[in-house]
């Protein structure tokens, strides 16, 4: 085993400021010593990181942002972060991770229940959970959630004050990889809330599951669930509700069953919103049952061993005790025990005179009516002595055959309410509670007892029972419309199988990858065994498009498309062949998708255009220009000279008539 001596960092000075005294304690995260602030001449706790953590540069980023926020907290019930740092001085990349904290004389809660083995009062245990409450209500104003509630980090000092400590280090532990997680939560799952195991979220309300819990701990003696793992232990907080303290201790009052049951809602909606207004709920039941503020229990000091004396001589009356050693007739014994000091007796110490027993006197001669006075009194002496015998025997035999004759009754598929009255019926306890799935016994019913039905048993001793949560069964969540990577993503978080295969069907309401449904459907309840299967959308269907007949008109051929499943969307445009209102085209053509677009073109009968007015002597480029920006030809004929001057003096068909679009144009030009 490692000792403080041969802990290196022992003597250490880290960051040129804090020296290392003596290690305090020892995790799997980190370790605690006791050192000194050199620079403030002060005693402090530090706290350094285990070298897995520390080399690792975004949990160093983490732990330094989550202790500046822990940093921030004060409150007399916290205790103080002072300072945080890495110390590179040993050479290495990583160097050591620390935290610098207030150092608290005294022990932790977890100390004082072994102590006390593990049984408080109301008042006391109200009375050590109120400054815990005090502290996170603190921190929760500040916007900081603890993470890690547990007896361990609960603090109490010699002077009675107590303290929650490691505020942000888990949320920084708990960031770290999954190995690092594991350990946490190795440690700490006996007061993990329901959404810390199963998303991984915390808030206020989580803090005030794990106060609730250190309450039911202080109140009947341990947490609530017990297990063989880890993983067992969540997945009761998960699946289970925490039963009432009373059903485990007798005596607690009501109105605290009702409190820890409220702050230990497997619904996060149902607890306190916080530790203020948990708090606030523990003041008014301390009020209601007139509990008394008791102060927090202070460790037991060890007396002082007195120093030995150094000078001077020991009366002689206190030199030693004499014991005698002989019987009558033989030479006589003396020995001297030295002194509860621890000093041998010295030669010029005068031993004490030797006790010497006188010789036995002669014998008298006894009357005969003193004679018969002692026969009588022998007579009487061995009447009482046999009466004795006699209730002791009787006492054995009857115990013996309370033994013999005395069998655990059956409490199978019974309520546990009904099984303790029949237990004290039988003059039997009702000893420890635990619970477990059956798919043939109803919920709230014995399954069965140790010892079994039948066996033989004491009155008066204990029977421990295993009651039924009920079928073991899982909700399907409802994952239609979700990608299946989602969807799949959701069903492994609940711990649910799903098989590999899916089942691809067309649909025009759900996008092509999404779920369409389950099998069994979301909201059902299976057992854990089942696997769930997908169908999953592989988009519209692809549909036939109807062929359309040029000239078809446009509502026949609306109708027709619609009818098939499709959407229609009309452009018009001229057309010479094509009759107006009628069906030049249809695009696309052979296959589409279910309710796609599809483009019908619509004639709209022939182009006319108006011949425009050619202003006399303009010339015949511009007029060429005008007439074919309109879409009408353009002929060039030369009616006087050669035209060489180029303008046009008259024009044919005439400034006015409507013509089809590309109708040719005559110019006449000089």
């Amino acid at each position: 085993m490692q000792t403080a001596t041969a802990d290196p960092l022992v003597g250490r000075l880290l960051e040129g400021r804090y020296r290392i005294r003596d290690r305090i304690a020892r995790g799997g995260m980190s370790t605690v010593y006791a050192a000194v602030d050199e620079r403030l001449d002060r005693l402090v706790a530090v706290k350094v990181m285990s070298s897995l953590l520390s080399a690792d540069p975004a949990f160093t980023d983490r732990f330094a942002r989550e202790a500046r926020a822990a940093a921030r907290l004060t409150h007399v019930n916290a205790v103080a972060v002072y300072d945080q740092g890495i110390d590179r001085a040993n050479g290495s990349g990583s160097g050591h991770v620390f935290l610098v904290m207030e150092l608290v004389e005294g022990r932790t809660l977890r100390d004082l229940i072994r102590e006390r083995n593990g049984r408080f009062t109301p008042a006391e245990a109200i009375s050590i959970l109120e400054p815990v409450l005090a502290a996170l209500a603190s921190a929760h104003r500040a916007g900081l959630v603890h993470r890690d509630i547990k007896p361990e980090n609960i603090l109490l000092s010699d002077a009675g004050v107590v303290k929650v400590a490691d505020f942000g280090l888990a949320r920084a532990i708990d960031a770290e990889s999954t190995s690092t997680r594991t350990g946490l939560m190795m440690g700490t799952v006996a007061y993990c809330a329901p959404e810390q195991i199963s998303r991984g979220y915390a808030d206020p309300r989580s803090d005030v599951y794990a106060a609730g819990i250190v309450l039911f701990e202080l109140l009947t003696g341990r947490p609530p669930y017990q297990g063989a793992s880890a993983l067992n232990v969540a997945y009761q907080h998960v699946h289970s509700r925490v039963p009432a303290p009373s059903s485990r201790v007798k005596g607690v009052p009501e109105e605290i069953d009702e409190l820890v049951i409220g702050a230990t809602d497997s619904d996060p909606t149902g607890r306190p919103s916080d530790a203020a207004a948990f708090v606030a709920e523990l003041a008014d039941v301390r009020v209601a049952l007139a509990l008394p503020i008791t102060p927090v229990p202070v460790r037991r000091r060890p007396p002082l061993t007195p120093e030995p004396r150094r000078s001077g001589r020991t009366p002689r009356a206190s030199a030693g005790r004499t014991d005698v050693l002989g019987n009558r007739g033989a030479q006589h014994d003396t020995r001297v025990v030295p002194d509860p000091g621890g000093r041998p007796p010295r030669d010029d110490d005068a031993p004490p005179p030797p006790v010497v027993i006188p010789p036995p006197r002669p014998r008298k001669q006894v009357s005969p009516r003193a004679r018969r006075r002692r026969h009588n009194v022998a007579i009487a002496l061995i009447v009482l002595l046999v009466g004795a015998v006699s209730l002791v025997g009787g006492y054995v035999g009857t115990h013996w055959y309370q033994h013999w004759n005395s069998h655990v009754p059956n409490l199978v598929k019974v309520s546990l309410t009904a099984a303790e009255k029949r237990l004290a019926q039988d003059n039997y306890r009702l000893g420890r509670v635990s619970n477990q799935f059956s798919e043939t016994v109803p919920q709230g019913s014995i399954i069965s007892t140790d010892p079994v039905s039948g066996d033989r048993l004491e009155e008066g001793k204990a029977i421990d029972v295993t009651v039924s949560l009920g079928q073991d069964r899982l909700v399907v969540p409802d994952v239609a419309h979700l990608r299946i990577d989602l969807a799949e993503a959701q069903l492994h978080t609940r711990g649910i199988q799903f098989e590999a295969n899916v089942t691809y069907r067309s649909s025009t309401s759900v996008k092509s990858g999404n779920v369409i449904s389950t099998d069994p459907p979301g909201g059902s309840k299976i057992k854990r065994s089942a696997t769930v299967s997908f169908v999953v959308s592989s988009g519209p269907p692809i549909l036939d498009i109807p062929t359309v007949a040029q000239g078809t008109s446009y509502d026949d051929a609306k109708a027709a498309l619609t009818a098939a499943k499709f959407r229609v969307v009309r452009t018009d445009e001229f057309d010479d062949n094509v009759p107006a209102d009628s069906v030049i085209s249809v695009s696309p053509s052979g296959q589409a998708p279910q309710g796609s677009k599809v483009t019908v073109a619509v004639s709209k009968g022939p182009e006319f255009v108006t011949v425009p007015a050619i202003s006399a002597l303009s010339s015949y480029d511009d007029a060429k220009a005008q007439l074919e920006a309109l879409g009408l030809s353009v002929e060039r004929r030369v009616v006087y000279g050669q035209g060489d001057r180029n303008v046009v003096v008259g024009q044919n068909p005439d400034p006015g008539q409507s013509v089809r679009s590309g109708t040719t144009v005559v110019l006449a030009v000089i």
